[in-house]
């Protein structure tokens, strides 16, 4: 598949959950979300996990996240 395709077929799903129902909403969401991964976006639980935290050192980091 090319990436206009996918790039068409995630803003279809984005689209058809602005008038879903919560339920329904979720699922297009994740659904356009993962055609996303396939065009090489990162998503945005992976965007936010790459923000270094500020004012922590490595020790302190290790021990939070264990």
């Amino acid at each position: 598949m090319d990436s206009s395709f996918l790039e068409a077929q995630a803003n279809r799903c984005r689209s058809l959950a602005e008038n879903a129902d919560q339920f329904t909403k979720r699922r297009l969401l994740d659904l356009a979300a993962r055609y996303y991964a396939r065009l090489g976006h990162p998503s945005q639980a992976s965007r936010t996990l790459e923000i270094p935290p500020v004012g922590l050192d490595e020790d302190t980091i290790r021990r939070i996240v264990r």
